[in-house]
């Protein structure tokens, strides 16, 4: 390359950084992450694999997640060791995953992560052996409907989902979730 194409590719690159350090990146909204449908699908596939009846989505419950993903992203909760559950109402599934490469995470791979744990779930002695609770959320028959919010960090490039059910389950030693 000659030095006038390297000196141009250089003055480029320096306009588009300092054009998106001046404007910003172009803003997602949080419900492109959650996509609702989708994620509900997910839900009900996971539930009805266990005959477990299917959630519908509510727009209350979904509102809730979304109030607390913005106080997070306000917050400048980002680490894994930072963000804490609501303590809300309604039990609660939270997941977060880079966006690079392409769809590392959204609402329905946030509930097939969440399905990885089944093997963990004991349902015979109702125990995990391993990290099961997310797992049991999703698969709950006490709820009866999923709200999910989102928001981002880094610049973009980290996404955390929280899946709200409602309404909450027992979820005690002596109560199965199905």
């Amino acid at each position: 390359m000659s030095s006038f194409g390297y000196s141009f590719v250089v003055l480029i690159t320096l306009f588009c950084f300092f054009l998106t350090r001046a404007y910003g990146l172009p803003k997602v909204k949080p419900i492109d992450d959650v996509q609702p449908e989708k994620t509900l699908a997910v839900h009900n596939m996971i539930r009805a694999a266990v005959g477990v009846a299917p959630l519908v989505w509510n727009d209350t419950v979904a509102a809730y997640a979304q109030n607390f993903a913005d106080k997070q992203a306000k917050a400048g909760i980002c680490g894994y060791s930072d963000i804490k559950h609501s303590g809300g109402p309604y039990g609660e599934n939270i997941a977060a995953g880079w966006v690079q490469p392409r769809d590392q995470m959204s609402g329905p791979i946030a509930a097939k992560y969440w399905l990885t744990e089944k093997p963990n779930y004991d349902h015979a002695n109702n125990k995990c052996k391993d990290v099961c609770g997310h797992y049991t959320q999703m698969v709950a028959n006490q709820s009866f409907s999923l709200g999910c919010g989102s928001y981002r960090c880094h610049e973009n490039e980290l996404i955390w989902i929280i899946c709200d059910y409602y309404p909450m389950p027992v979820g005690d030693a002596n109560t199965r979730p199905y």
